[in-house]
């Protein structure tokens, strides 16, 4: 799994910044995403992928009544979703 602590020690690897440095700018990065969508915003990361808002109609559910709402949905670039793919149908050939 890679998670915080890994991805500042991918950048210190790659560059000549500290471990706080490399901190800042994750979360500088991870805070700018959130504030865009919470904005409303479609933010596209070329070669990663893309997040926006979705909007969910109002429905009704088994016990309530489900109102409508935003979610966020991160749509994978084209070469990122094939290598997922590939992954799996290679887990599954084996």
């Amino acid at each position: 799994m890679i998670n915080k602590a890994a991805l500042i020690r991918d950048i210190k690897k790659t560059t000549d910044i500290t471990n706080q440095e490399a901190s800042v700018c994750i979360d500088t990065i991870f805070e700018a995403i959130s504030a865009a969508v919470s904005r409303g915003e479609r933010i596209e990361l070329r070669g990663f992928g893309s997040f926006f808002i979705r909007e969910i109609a109002n429905r009704k559910a088994v016990f309530a009544n489900v109102p409508a709402h935003g979610r966020v949905i991160f749509r994978p670039c084209h070469k990122l979703r094939m290598s997922a793919w590939n992954r799996i149908a290679r887990q599954t050939s084996n």
